[in-house]
């Protein structure tokens, strides 16, 4: 975050009053969080196993000739052939089939210099053990770089990604040139792509078909480029064989942007012209789509209107909807109201930048909209979690409660929020939780406010909490150890994902919840060695399921 201080004044942020804008109404009396008493937070993880699902090595060896790639050092020392930090994830659960689970995330060759590609997940034991594997077919069309983890199943168990493709110049020493068309053979900068598994013909999760090509770019700077694409499926059955993308187009000299829609047919293989179905809106931007279905049938698309990079400020979440499988949408609802963090801003005293701001599904039981986003600034804590539904497909939405417990720790922060709904109507957020001191194990051990645990809370079918605030979390984790730095060598600000998957399931076992997150616990580094510039501990991918209360 921008601004502020550790040793914030504790007795005047415990006297704050937390701010909730009223934006329609299921209820004039907010439900309030149970807390768990004295310490029963940090104990409240036991009987959950924290797996870690990046275990197996894979490799990439330096693009030495690459036209892309300038500094050679670069590959003479920061590159690791067998990739290092692997951060921001997607997890989905097979609707056919709920033992099997497959993630996507980054796998980081050079940290130093955010060079990465995507690596799947998969799991067809309920999450005890997993294979993984770098998502084919990119390396050999030209990419620097795959990126923006998704991942999508529809009703019949074919599974789909959206994938944002880049290319960027690495000049001595590790500076990153974005300037436009520079690189040889596709003078373009940047391309949307669809990766499919399918049922009946690969082994879905873990081989896929070649990519296709939906949408390229041949602008930034100055011009427009494309970024934080989405991807939904038909699950229920309404449209068999849509797949459903979208991703931002930014224009780069007024910094707004557009979101982008387009619809796969995997029947004919064809998909229908991309088409922008929001607006510019200057000096904000439209951003961080998501695309998804709801029970009855509808297309759901969801975006936010941010303030211009580097400033914090008012933002705003909308939805618009689609009664004829994505071939016209309805005029947006009422926008839920909020304020963010600077753009690129860090979450203070650490270095990390705050992820997407908020997140979005359909409860398949009900066809409620349920959200959670973030406030920034006068809220106790100062970053925190907040639930809203609708029950009118986004037209009006419910009084906000906060999510995160601020009675337990009130300078805690929190951000990255997912959220989840079951079959049986139950559904979770799960976010990253500062309240916990650092570990003895760690760097910063015993401080504040830095280190993160993963916390879940559940809800009813009607908004009301299930239980308080539980710890996923085995062991907290700094998140200052060897992270990517976006900018590239020698930047400031580092990444630790802008956000993490979950998804949830009901069976005769109960209804669960699945998580997807990072970790640097010195721990959970099976198969961590040194490579480039850096040893272990990594940022690793674990995996948890958590039974609802």
């Amino acid at each position: 975050m921008a601004g502020g201080s550790l040793l914030w004044d504790v007795g005047k942020i415990r006297r704050r009053l937390l701010t909730a804008s009223i934006i329609g109404g299921f209820s004039c009396l907010a439900p309030a969080i149970p807390v768990f008493g004295a310490g029963g937070y940090a104990t409240s993880n036991a009987g959950l196993t924290n797996i870690q699902v990046s275990t197996q090595a894979v490799s990439k060896p330096c693009p030495v000739n690459a036209d892309w790639l300038r500094d050679p050092s670069v590959c003479a020392q920061r590159w690791s052939t067998i990739g290092n930090d692997k951060s921001e994830s997607d997890l989905a659960v097979d609707p056919t089939n709920p033992n099997h689970l497959v993630g996507l995330s980054k796998v980081f060759w050079s940290p130093h210099d955010y060079l990465f590609d995507l690596e799947w997940f998969d799991s067809d034991d309920g999450g005890r053990t997993w294979t993984m594997g770098l998502l084919p077919g990119y390396e050999s069309l030209g990419w620097a770089a795959t990126t923006d983890p998704t991942v999508a199943f529809d009703g019949q168990g074919n599974l789909y990604t959206l994938v944002l493709a880049f290319n960027f110049v690495i000049e001595k020493p590790g500076f990153h040139n974005w300037s436009v068309g520079q690189t040889e053979p596709l003078h373009l900068n940047d391309a949307i792509y669809l990766s499919r598994s399918l049922k009946g013909i690969d082994q879905v999760g873990r081989t896929w078909q070649p990519p296709v090509q939906i949408a390229t770019y041949n602008s930034a700077g100055n011009g427009r480029t494309a970024d934080k694409q989405w991807i939904g499926a038909d699950v229920y059955g309404h449209h068999p064989g849509s797949v459903y993308m979208s991703w931002i187009q930014l224009d780069g000299a007024s910094f707004s942007g557009q979101d982008v829609f387009s619809v796969w047919d995997e029947r004919s293989r064809t998909f229908t012209s991309p088409r922008a179905v929001t607006k510019f809106t200057s000096p904000h931007f439209n951003n961080d789509p998501y695309v998804f279905t709801g029970p009855e049938g509808n297309v759901y698309f969801a975006y936010d209107n941010l303030p211009p990079k580097n400033q914090g400020g008012f933002s705003s979440f909308q939805v618009i909807v689609s009664r004829d499988n994505g071939a016209s949408f309805e005029a947006p609802g009422l926008a839920v109201d909020s304020t963010v963090a600077s753009q690129s801003g860090q979450s203070l005293p650490d270095t990390y930048r705050d992820g997407t701001p908020y997140t979005i599904t359909a409860n398949p039981a009900t066809g409620e909209l349920l959200m959670a986003y973030e406030r920034y600034g006068t809220t106790t804590p100062r970053r925190s979690q907040w639930l809203v539904r609708s029950s009118d497909e986004g037209r009006s939405w419910s009084i906000p409660i906060q999510i995160d417990d601020a009675s337990v720790d009130p300078i805690a922060e929190t951000t990255q929020a997912k959220i989840f709904a079951a079959p049986s109507g139950i559904f979770g957020v799960a976010f990253y939780d500062r309240r916990l001191v650092c570990p003895s194990d760690t760097p910063h051990a015993g401080a504040v406010n830095i280190c993160i645990d993963v916390t879940i809370q559940f809800f009813n079918p009607d908004g009301s909490p299930r239980g308080g605030n539980r710890r996923v979390t085995q062991e907290s984790w700094d998140p200052n150890v060897n992270p990517p730095v976006p900018g590239g060598f020698g930047g400031s600000t580092t990444f630790i994902g802008d956000y993490f998957g979950g998804a949830m399931t009901t069976t005769k076992k109960g209804t669960f919840a699945h998580l997807l997150f990072v970790s640097t616990s010195p721990t959970l580094q099976i198969g961590a060695v040194a490579g480039g510039d850096l040893a272990p501990p990594y940022q690793q991918q674990i995996y948890a399921s958590v039974p609802a209360p």
